[in-house]
């Protein structure tokens, strides 16, 4: 038998004797073989408005809060029976919307919550009972995050084009040349469409990235050099980062960039194509990124139905540097977990403390981040954390472009598990549509699928049952007759 070995997801590449498939759905990269995707499972009761934003803060006692943000409150998980406080200021309507989210960050015990409509919002996690106008006039702003020792205002509603840092380790203090505090207004580049939550940060404009580079007892307080001109991200939304990692995506592709601003296409000749040529131009403006707490993973929501809700996840894995995709439905949002990011994204997630399929021990909590999450579209926070959803991959296709006809007559799926059916697509000429024998499980006893398929060019197609228990799928051993030549 030939093994025909896993292939790397690359739809914008020929897939013709090369690593290289387009057929690929809810699977998770390892080195050498793919892994399950976990369902969404959800774990609190609805919260009582569509949510556009949620974020995970945590004490230094380890105590953890789960806020959200829905159009007219802002809300509190309720540990004990999974429900939603209203945690407002008091007799206080606000007024976020789909294009003015909330966005979160969490400065030592104080959660700040800003959204392009309201004044800053902050909630003690020692003491406060309910969200307050954060105190020294800071402006508004579509987005917050922590710079080392300073709370950053972003994309401000007045000035979309400038970043404002507060005093030094005093968020109340937002009076321009009292303890550090400042602005920097950016004369191109349009609008600040995020940063890193870094000391030197990176600034992502609409068509710049800049370096800033704290400074200590000098005017400055940051300088910024510009890093990439003509460049930025298409979306505010895309912006991740963890570390020293940071992602994006920009009008035709995904990006990684280090600190230091260098710029890696991580999608070029990869799926940029497959991805942003279906995309609507608002669509992409839509896009999200969400850093796994834990893993060397980003994952990136879309919208690929253009109906305004995420049901697409495209995963890209740093360290092995291939993507995955997987379905995950018609969600409202995905969450990101790690603190200093708001909890947006594909779906809406809900999940209780009290009701976790885990303790507060468990290493998905290590660090300050649980497991990735998002909101359902009942608006209830879910975890990652289900039965293996349904899987499905293919190999790259295999054939002898000088005119060998094989007949295919057996397969081998090599994976962990017998809830599977395999497929084999055949055709003979490259311009032929490909032609799918049926699904068919494999024998009890050998574990081999008895299916014949005669052409020149031949790929298998192998779908695990959802909630079926395995680890690695590494490819198809196939037994080839040699038929001619045509």
């Amino acid at each position: 038998m030939v093994m025909v070995p896993i292939a790397e997801y690359r739809p914008d590449v020929a897939s013709v004797n090369r690593d290289a498939t387009a057929d690929l759905l809810n699977v998770l990269c390892a080195d050498g073989s793919y892994m399950p995707f976990p369902k969404m499972v959800a774990y609190t009761n609805a919260l009582p408005a569509k949510p556009l934003a949620a974020f995970m803060a945590r004490e230094l006692n380890g105590d953890i809060h789960i806020f959200a943000g829905s159009a007219e409150k802002l809300w509190l998980l309720d540990n004990t029976d999974q429900s939603w406080d209203d945690v407002s200021q008091a007799a206080t309507t606000y007024a976020a919307t789909d294009e003015a989210v909330w966005s979160f960050a969490q400065f030592g015990p104080y959660v700040v919550a800003v959204n392009a409509n309201d004044d800053p919002q902050v909630f003690d996690l020692t003491s406060s009972t309910a969200f307050a106008d954060l105190a020294g006039s800071p402006p508004r702003a579509h987005g917050v995050r922590v710079w080392g020792d300073f709370l950053v205002l972003t994309d401000l509603t007045a000035n979309p084009d400038r970043v404002h840092w507060s005093g030094l380790n005093d968020i109340e203090q937002w009076t321009p040349g009292t303890n550090n505090c400042d602005y920097q207004q950016f004369p191109d580049g349009g609008r600040v469409q995020g940063t890193t939550d870094a000391t030197n940060p990176l600034v992502f404009q609409e068509r710049a990235i800049r370096r800033a580079t704290f400074v200590p007892g000098s005017v400055e307080v940051f300088t910024f050099q510009k890093v990439h001109e003509a460049r930025g991200a298409k979306s505010a939304l895309s912006v991740a980062s963890r570390g020293s990692y940071a992602f994006y995506a920009d009008e035709g592709g995904f990006f990684q960039i280090g600190p230091d601003g260098a710029l890696s296409p991580i999608g070029y000749e990869k799926l940029d194509r497959t991805v942003f040529q279906g995309l609507r131009a608002p669509d992409i403006g839509r896009i999200r990124g969400i850093i796994d707490p834990f893993y060397s993973r980003v994952y990136f929501a879309v919208d690929e139905s253009g109906l305004g809700n995420y049901d697409t996840l495209y995963i890209y894995d740093w360290n092995i540097q291939r993507w995955t995709k997987a379905a995950v439905g018609m969600v409202l949002h995905i969450p990101a977990t790690t603190p200093g990011q708001t909890l947006e994204g594909l779906a809406d997630i809900s999940a209780s403390i009290d009701a976790l399929p885990f303790s507060l021990d468990s290493k998905v909590w290590q660090g300050g981040a649980p497991v990735l999450a998002a909101f359902d579209s009942a608006y209830r926070l879910c975890f990652f954390s289900g039965g293996n959803a349904e899987a499905i991959v293919s190999t790259q296709e295999m054939g002898d472009t000088a005119g060998q006809v094989t007949t295919i007559t057996e397969q081998y799926p090599v994976v962990d598990t017998d809830l599977l059916t395999c497929a084999v697509g055949s055709r003979l000429r490259r311009s032929d549509a490909v032609t799918w024998t049926g699904e068919q499980a494999p024998s009890f006893n050998t574990g081999l699928v008895r299916k014949r398929s005669r052409g020149r060019f031949h790929r298998f197609r192998v779908t695990i049952e959802e909630d079926a228990t395995w680890t690695h799928f590494q490819g198809v051993d196939v037994k080839t007759i040699p038929s001619g030549l045509r």
